[in-house]
């Protein structure tokens, strides 16, 4: 495969773990989900994927955490 097609892949999956972090664990999913947006981003230098992967995950963390906090719910 070549190395756009990993660094799509991998975009989609740490946008995949932004939106995980907002319903459970932010701070489990969300760094697990900006590490694989650093690998993304290593990869390629296309910014199709990576910068709306990149709003996920921010967005994913604090909304999760805001959420967690406001239901009492674990953070990580």
């Amino acid at each position: 495969m070549k190395r756009e097609t990993w660094a799509s892949a991998v975009a989609v999956l740490s946008g995949a773990f932004g939106i995980t972090s907002i319903i459970t664990r932010p701070f489990l999913f969300g760094p697990i989900g900006l590490l694989l947006l650093l690998v993304s981003v290593k990869l390629t230098a296309n910014r199709r994927w990576t910068a709306p992967a990149a709003a996920i995950v921010v967005l994913g963390g604090f909304a999760g955490a805001a959420i967690a906090v406001g239901f009492t719910k674990p953070l990580y």
